[in-house]
């Protein structure tokens, strides 16, 4: 298995990075469960087939593929030689690329062609004709650069909320969100899964728990240190929220390894 993450600083308001993704014979079969980084994703299958299962629903992919926002963990798998090259977007750039409720994509991969035809086309074009991953990462960036978006004062608070959450590390209330950026709860809520795709409530409680998940696997801190530092009452409280997120209890997650989440998490 290979996956390598390159930094992108031409288009931050919509490209968090792009990515390599792709497996060898000796990988075979592979499945790993990946946690949500809060982000949405844009890639494209050149060869084999890929696979997601979310609660006991399997979808196959290939070709040119974009995935709302998930709540809860999903596996990832495939049985066949195979590439994808693309990129995780920041958490409102779907809607200002493509001005659509993103929260009808929640726990979803779907093929690109069925949500924006033109959109797909388009970037198809970019992924087949471009040379190597620095090319392909070049084109992809005039594109973006570009493109006409769809930017009102709701997406430039739904940005500041997003900035706010990420800076306390999901340490916050819906509450410190609306006092924040002058906008009411009800309105935040509305236009919150809209632009994202998730409430601001369940956004906080993935990002936070992700958070902790990312400094455990990196060895920062202890378990039990974290499970505090992240307001948690107790281990059982934890206990719990690992089993929500995850779809599996705290034994069996550490009974095996997990390589692609390991590099997916960057720790």
């Amino acid at each position: 298995m290979e996956h390598t993450y390159f930094d992108s600083n031409k288009v931050p308001n919509l490209i968090e990075e792009y990515f390599d993704l792709s497996f060898s014979e000796s990988d075979l079969p592979f499945k790993s469960v990946i946690i949500p980084l809060g982000v949405t994703h844009l890639f494209y299958i050149g060869t084999g087939v890929q696979k997601v299962t979310f609660d006991g629903n399997e979808t196959s992919m290939k070709g040119l593929m974009v995935t709302g926002q998930y709540f809860r963990s999903y596996y990832f798998s495939t049985d066949s030689i195979t590439s994808s090259k693309g990129a995780n977007l920041h958490p409102t750039a779907l809607h200002k690329l493509l001005n659509i409720d993103v929260s009808k994509l929640e726990n979803k991969h779907a093929p690109l062609s069925q949500i924006n035809k033109t959109f797909h086309n388009e970037l198809l074009l970019i992924f087949k004709d471009s040379k190597d991953s620095n090319d392909l990462i070049s084109n992809l960036n005039l594109f973006f650069l570009k493109m006409s978006l769809h930017i009102t004062k709701n997406t430039k608070q739904i940005d500041q909320a997003i900035s706010l959450i990420r800076e306390k590390n999901g340490l916050l209330s819906v509450q410190d969100i609306v006092d924040e950026i002058s906008m009411s709860q009800k309105s935040l809520e509305v236009h919150f899964k809209k632009i994202v795709g998730l409430t601001p409530g369940r956004y906080i409680r993935q990002y936070r728990f992700l958070n902790l998940m990312k400094k455990y696997l990196s060895k920062e801190i202890k378990l039990r240190d974290l499970i505090y530092n992240y307001n948690y009452y107790d281990s059982s409280h934890f206990s719990k929220d690992f089993k929500l997120f995850m779809n599996q209890d705290l034994k069996t997650f550490f009974k095996e390894d997990y390589p692609l989440l390991k590099t997916y998490l960057k720790v």
